[in-house]
């Protein structure tokens, strides 16, 4: 059956202030995300323990009621959830007579479902069940990725186990950190990809329960192996039986002394432990996928934004230069004042009512034509 794709259920309602608008724009999908990502834990209604006992992870929001939900058929519950809480990754529980012991990890972008990835807990051995000291919850592990002889090139050609590798990278990145401590790594992940589901896997057996009675050795050294368990005659699962198994293996890192500055690493089984079969896939689209790849373009360190008309003189000081339109002033209105009105120049070229100005000028300053404006001198006898 083709899977459906997602619609949204409920449109999102349009910011009617300031602060709702703020935090719609949070929820809005960036470039980079420094922070932990956040995941809903669902358990379905036909879950089984073993599945249930393991759906625990920092960062999470866990559904404490069963949901009647089915990823690959329906996907339209995730997106809603997805978009309610600003999630944007899913790890389902389910159990079925065909499909026992499943767990369907899904990824969103941008409030719909991306792409999922069911496979079954083939076995698996809790944390509880191993010594020592354990890890303080929420710290980043160090991942790594092995094959055997057969399956060398798997993580990196095969499209389901590239599609799980990035998964797991996924939900247990935690806080984006710029660099870690060597002191501050506390766990390793070795997820491995093991040989033909028929080899036989006494071998791996006896390592585990070596590692849990606090053995060394070989045995112990034999959980680096992959080595599945053999399937029931009476399962029937829908998927590729030819796909090997996938090995999770946590252990914890202690370091001892060397007598130089890097110190000596020991492992020792931390827990948990699974063997993962895998099953169904859904694949992002292309389109979904390149949106969510992509990536902000780095600046190169130095490189500092050129301001255009902007300098810097001899002095130091920030020169700016400003360009502005020729602007038509002739019809602008202002307030009319006498005391502004322009007073008449004498120098102006003859014609019209500067000439009888420039007369009645001349007339004064030389004196003649009639009485003149002197006034007669009197005299002391008078």
């Amino acid at each position: 059956m083709a899977p459906v794709q997602a619609t949204p259920i409920i449109a999102p309602p349009k910011p009617k202030n300031a602060r709702s608008k703020r935090a719609a724009d949070a929820r809005e999908p960036v470039a980079v995300e420094k922070g932990a990502k956040t995941a809903i834990i669902v358990r379905s209604s036909t879950s089984s323990e073993r599945v249930k006992n393991q759906l625990k992870k920092p960062h999470c929001i866990s559904f404490s009621k069963s949901n009647a939900i089915r990823p690959f058929e329906d996907s339209a519950s995730l997106a809603f959830w997805a978009s309610k809480n600003d999630a944007s990754l899913f790890l389902v529980g389910s159990h079925t007579k065909k499909r026992p012991h499943g767990l369907v990890w899904a990824r969103c972008f941008a409030g719909e479902v991306m792409e999922m990835l069911e496979v079954g807990i083939e076995e698996v051995m809790a944390m509880s069940n191993f010594k020592g000291l354990k890890s303080s919850p929420g710290s980043v592990p160090l991942f790594h990725f092995a094959s055997t002889s057969p399956n060398t090139s798997l993580w990196d050609s095969h499209p389901t186990y590239m599609q799980f590798k990035s998964i797991l990278l996924d939900f247990f990145r935690g806080v984006e950190m710029d660099a870690i401590a060597l002191k501050g790594l506390e766990r390793v992940i070795s997820v491995t990809i093991g040989g033909d589901r028929e080899v036989d896997s006494a071998s791996a057996m006896a390592g585990v329960e070596a590692a849990v009675g606090g053995g060394k050795g070989k045995e112990v050294e034999s959980l680096f192996d992959s080595a599945g368990k053999q399937k029931g005659s009476g399962s029937d699962y829908d998927e590729d039986k030819t796909l090997p198994l996938v090995h999770f293996r946590t252990y914890s890192v202690s370091f001892l002394r060397s007598g130089v500055p890097t110190p000596l690493v020991a492992l020792a089984p931390h827990g948990p432990h699974f063997t993962f079969s895998l099953r169904r896939s859904q694949l992002p689209s292309t389109e979904m996928w390149k949106a969510s790849l992509k990536k902000t373009v780095k600046k190169a360190a130095g490189t500092t934004k050129k301001n255009k008309n902007i300098d810097v003189d001899e002095m130091g000081d920030k020169v700016g230069r400003v360009y502005v339109d020729s602007q038509d002033l002739s019809g602008l209105q202002a307030r009319k004042f006498k005391g502004l009105k322009r007073a008449p120049n004498p120098t102006e070229p003859s014609g019209g009512e500067g000439t009888e100005f420039n007369e009645v000028v001349a007339k004064v300053s030389s004196g003649g034509g009639g009485e003149g404006r002197k006034r007669p001198k009197i005299s002391a006898e008078e």
